[in-house]
């Protein structure tokens, strides 16, 4: 039998190992072809032994250049001997073999490539007349897509609920940064390891779905998209599907963009994982009337025995081709009916254009970049109309509303700013472009508008010939300028229609309600009253008409009578926002009454309707920039707010609400990206017009602040914080507003130096104002600086000082100065009295967690007033500074407590320290030295601070006196006469030898209510030697911790005699010792025993 070039090829293929078998797979799969000629799909090439390569071979490229393309690769894995074997063997064939008469074989996965191609590479516009075109490549713009997850129906009218969103992505783009995913990217392996299958694509109306899939379709037919991952991918569009009436089969669907002849279906299904269906506007997919969602609609492959609509869902339910993988896109409202048919692995929404891709569009559109430029800033100032450009629709009839404009004009002298003119400018525009007269549209319009409504009221968006009849609407006679066309071709072609856009079917549907007094109520019912959202748009619409100026551009082609006049509108709008006081703050229905009120562009019928609105509040609302117009629009028209909130402005707008501010007693902003002008600007206008009660301005990027701003008209202290500004920023502020605004009681600047520029600057600001400050704080650079003990004297001579502090959490960090006034002199107190109060339950329970042993803790119905004295703390603080900065602030504001924790002290500083101290005519009633390095030959100088018959607190935690320096502790206050309220002496190194000299502490006046001797080495020796001493004295002790001590059950019967004898004991911490569980509960029942109630205990 002869040899042939298939047989050749098994011979040479098989001679491959299995390592070179795969490198001449993944090479043959994207080696360079002669032109006409496609790849083998990897897909087709992974699980292909040596035979059903090849099949694969011959059947893509024909045996003679089946074998060229081999012998290249071959070449390519550098496996040359086997490339010239083929050559000679195939050379041998070709001179013996007979003449072919079987015709090639054809390429039909190109055919179909090459055929979407040119179906998807131009499109059409919405006021395309026939044979015009545009190039999709010309045409197309980006689009911003999100991940997004499933959420409940959204009720709200679409493209208004999703711009506010868009501004809120315009505002952030970082919060998108982890969802924000591009086309090439839908069909990624999840992060949990999930092969993507199905994908959603939502968006609302207008915001290029259609367009997405086409230039999809298009870069893959073209290579450029999803070369890899899909052999075949397939469009089919739901409206075009609802026309199809016929039995079908998936098969015939799938084949039906093909020629003749057809492909096998075999040969397109045989890897499905490798096919993909885009299935667009799942939202128009017609289900019959009879649908059971329980059920699923029947499908066969290849015998056409279902409807398309049973097709789609099918595939949806993966009833057919369970491993192929889909793309459905879909209005939000259709979600939860798409989740009943099919449960997606991505979701993802169309966002629309970033304000970038704007700019984009315009240049693509305009083909002239003066010119785009020029349109571009143009609208740019306008802020509805603008806001409104991220839906590509909305941009488009902006684009050629003014390119129609421009064309004739180097200005564009007619304003566009409302949204019922930007629609009716672009009827006109169609119009205009297809010669029509006023003659021939009068009834039109009037027919439409009819249609338009019907439809609207039953959101009906497609239309079929009997309906057109049925509003007396004749194809011929002109709907075509306003509805597309879709033709079908069934067993007879049959044409539906539908508006351009939904909004062009609203702006129909309200110039129909227009004249008709009575449908114009019951709209406005509806849509307010009853809560129909998808009637928003149109009751836009009907106020616009209202306004003249949106009607001119349609008075050559349409005259009718006003139905509902302004004064109806009027009683009916004042009404609608008494309804929005009832409902309260943060009202959706008040805002879009806003929306309404600035369509019409009456001044007079604003300031009427506004006449008894008090109060707009929408601080929690993400208010976009065409939220932010109207709301400034219906400022500039009101006479007068009680109230006036607003959240999430941006500069312009805050810069234009300034000189309206005295229409408003009450006033609360926070804005974003503002610059210290505006700041300034806002705060010098309401020294003119109201007192600022809180002012909050924080660093966001470069000359960027968020800032917050309250205000009222009556009298109200005032809160400054400045938060991570630049320091030359801080200083301009506090030059600007600490003299301007005498009510200021409370200033914060943090993340400052604090540098000498600052405190000069600040210490002026004082200086020259009539405020008085009673809480002050911010870093400080160098606190020996004369101008910042200006600052000090200067608080001090407007309230008497209850707490200065100086200090550093850790030594690395900045010094913090803070300033406080005694309660009993803060203007707040005088206004209003603050009542505090702490559940007793809670206070036990966070005692229980500090104290896991737990404490044992006893009920007084006695409380005790916190003292109210002078507290000076100064903590940490660089040597350098430590004993001029102690020296001067005891002796300025002679502090009754001080605290010097956590410096390092030496005993000659401690010595130092004292004699200072002493030189001064107080009587120190607190001192803590923390962490101070204090040894025992410091104690006779820290002795001499304590005058007799005084009560005193002394806190010597983490220092290392010792047992010696207890024992002089106790001996210099024994001599002088002097007693102690308190004393701590946690972690001093302290051992059993120190328990005489402790327990004489109890011989003088008897005071010492509170005794720390935690974390030393009492042992059992000290603690019954403790015990012992104190339960033959009468004394009051209220607090004793022993905490890790090293005690055991040795000390069980000390400790219990020293409960029973000690009814004063109300804590007692036994943390971290040596007890059983047995002796632990011992003592725990004498102690209940005895203190039977819960005690609140204070904490220091």
């Amino acid at each position: 039998m002869t040899e042939t070039c298939q047989d050749i090829l098994l011979t040479i293929l098989e001679e491959l190992v299995e390592g070179q078998r795969k490198k001449f797979k993944l090479k043959l799969s994207d080696t360079e072809l002669r032109k006409g000629y496609a790849n083998i799909p990897k897909g087709h090439l992974e699980k292909a032994d040596v035979t059903d390569m090849v099949d694969l071979l011959i059947r893509y490229y024909q045996q003679e250049y089946a074998v060229e393309v081999v012998i290249n690769v071959l070449h390519q894995i550098n496996d040359k001997d086997l490339a010239e074997r083929l050559r000679r063997k195939s050379a041998e064939v070709w001179k013996t073999r007979p003449v072919s008469v079987k015709p090639p074989d054809i390429d039909h996965r190109a055919n179909y490539m090459a055929s979407v191609k040119e179906k998807f590479r131009r499109v059409k516009d919405y006021n395309s007349r026939p044979g015009e075109w545009v190039s999709l490549e010309d045409r197309y713009t980006k689009l911003f897509i999100v991940k997004k997850h499933h959420q409940a129906e959204d009720k709200e009218h679409e493209l208004l609920s999703r711009g506010k969103r868009h501004m809120d992505i315009m505002r952030k783009p970082s919060s998108f940064a982890d969802s924000h995913v591009n086309v090439e990217h839908l069909f990624d392996t999840l992060s949990d390891g999930t092969i993507t299958r199905k994908v959603i694509l939502q968006g609302i109306a207008g915001i290029g779905k259609t367009a997405t899939v086409g230039k999809i379709m298009y870069d893959w037919s073209s290579g450029r998209l999803y070369g890899g991952r899909f052999d075949y991918v397939f469009h089919w569009s739901c409206r075009d599907l609802n026309q199809r009436t016929e039995k079908l089969s998936l098969a015939q669907l799938i084949l039906q963009n093909w020629g003749h002849p057809k492909p096998e279906i075999g040969e397109i299904l045989s890897y499905p994982e490798k096919v993909l269906f885009i299935i667009d506007g799942f939202d128009e997919l017609r289900f019959p009337e009879d649908y059971d969602k329980s059920k699923s609609l029947s499908c066969d492959l290849d015998m056409p025995h279902s409807t398309a609509v049973a097709v789609v869902e099918s595939l949806l339910s993966s009833q057919s081709l369970s491993e192929a993988c889909l793309l459905v896109t879909t209005r939000p409202l259709a979600i939860v009916m798409l989740e009943t048919h099919m449960k997606a692995d991505l979701w993802a929404e169309i966002v629309g254009f970033l304000e970038e891709d704007r700019k984009e569009f315009f240049k693509k559109f305009f083909k002239d970049e003066e010119k785009a430029a020029f349109a571009y800033s143009y609208i740019q100032e306008n802020d509805v109309v603008f806001a409104m450009c991220f839906v590509p629709l909305i941009c488009w009839i902006v684009c050629t509303t003014l390119n129609l404009q421009l064309r004739y004009s180097e200005e564009l002298d007619q304003k566009v700013s409302t949204t019922t003119e930007i629609f009716t400018y672009f009827v006109a525009t169609l119009l205009q472009s297809h010669d029509r007269t006023q003659t021939s549209t009068q009834d039109l319009f009037h027919n439409l508008g009819s249609l338009a409504n019907g439809g609207v009221r039953d959101q009906k968006v497609l239309f079929d010939e009997s309906m057109l009849r049925k509003y007396n609407l004749e194809v011929s006679k002109g709907p075509s300028t306003f509805l597309t066309e879709l033709l079908q071709a069934d067993i007879f072609v049959e044409t539906i229609y539908s508006f351009v856009h939904l909004t062009v079917q609203e702006l129909f549907a309200a110039l129909f309600i227009f004249w008709n007094k009575e449908k114009a109520s019951e709209l406005l019912k509806e849509a307010f009253v009853e809560n129909k959202s998808h009637l928003i748009l149109t009751v836009r619409f009907l106020f616009g008409m209202n306004n003249d100026k949106s009607l001119k551009p349609l008075k050559r082609y349409y005259e009718t009578s006003m139905g509902i006049s302004k004064d109806e509108l009027l009683k009916w709008t004042k009404k609608a926002l008494l309804i929005c006081q009832e409902q309260g703050e943060e009202s959706r229905l008040l805002l879009e009454l806003l929306h309404c009120l600035f369509e019409i562009q009456d001044e007079e019928f604003v300031r009427s309707a506004l006449e008894e609105m008090k109060e707009v509040v929408f601080l929690e609302n993400s208010l976009g920039q065409d939220d932010q117009q109207v709301i400034l629009y219906s400022l500039q028209h009101a006479k007068e707010f009680s109230q006036l909130k607003l959240g999430s402005l941006k500069e312009r707008n805050m810069i234009k609400l300034v000189p309206l501010l005295g229409k408003c007693k009450q006033i609360h902003f926070n804005a974003s990206g503002i610059s210290l002008s505006t700041v300034l600007k806002v705060c010098a206008h309401l020294l003119q017009k109201l007192r600022m009660t809180r002012l909050h301005v924080e660093h966001e990027a470069e000359d960027e602040m968020y800032f917050t701003v309250e205000a009222s008209c009556e009298r109200g202290l005032c809160t400054i914080t400045l938060d991570n500004l630049p320091e030359d920023t801080a200083i301009v502020i506090c030059d600007h507003v600490i003299p301007a605004h005498p009510g200021i009681v409370t200033l914060d600047v943090n993340g400052i130096r604090g540098s000498k520029e600052f405190v000069n600057s600040l210490k002026n600001s004082l200086l020259d104002s009539d405020c008085r400050l009673e809480s002050v704080g911010f870093n400080i650079e160098n606190p020996t600086l004369q101008a910042f003990q200006d600052i000090c004297q200067h608080l001090a001579t407007c309230h008497s000082l209850r707490k200065f502090l100086l200090f550093r959490r850790y030594e690395e960090d900045e010094i913090h100065f803070g300033y406080e006034a005694k309660d009993e002199e803060k203007s707040g107190n005088r206004l209003q009295k603050k009542k505090k109060t702490q559940k007793r339950k809670r206070k036990n329970e966070a005692l229980k967690k500090c104290f896991p042993w737990p404490c044992l803790i006893r009920k007084t119905r006695e409380k005790k007033e916190k003292k109210k004295d002078c507290i000076a703390v100064l903590s940490c603080l660089p040597e350098e500074y430590f004993l001029e900065l102690t020296k001067w602030v005891t002796s300025t504001f002679i502090p009754l407590i001080l605290c010097l924790d956590e410096n390092s002290i030496n005993d000659e500083q401690m010595k130092t320290i004292c004699e200072n101290l002493n030189s001064t005519d107080y009587q120190l009633q607190s001192l803590s030295l923390r962490s101070c390095s204090i040894t025992h030959e410091s104690m006779t100088n820290i002795c001499s601070l304590f005058f007799c018959n005084t009560a005193v607190s002394l806190d010597l935690q983490s220092n290392p006196v010792g047992d010696e320096g207890v024992k002089i502790l106790a001996a210099c206050l024994k001599s002088k006469s002097c007693y102690l309220e308190k004393l701590s002496l946690s972690s001093a190194d302290l051992t059993e030898d120190c328990v005489p000299a402790i327990t004489s502490l109890f011989s003088q006046k008897n005071t010492l209510i509170w005794l720390d001797l935690s974390f030393n080495n009492l042992g059992d020796v000290g603690v019954k030697a403790l015990c012992s001493a104190l339960k033959d004295k009468e004394i009051h002790l209220e607090k004793l911790i022993l905490e890790d001590n090293g005690i055991t059950n040795n000390c069980e019967q000390e400790l219990i005699q020293l409960i029973e004898n000690t009814l004063s004991l109300k804590y007692l911490c036994l943390d971290d010792n040596k007890f059983t569980s047995t002796s632990r509960a011992r003592i725990y029942d004498v102690w209940d025993k005895y203190h039977d109630e819960e005690e609140e205990v204070e904490e220091d």
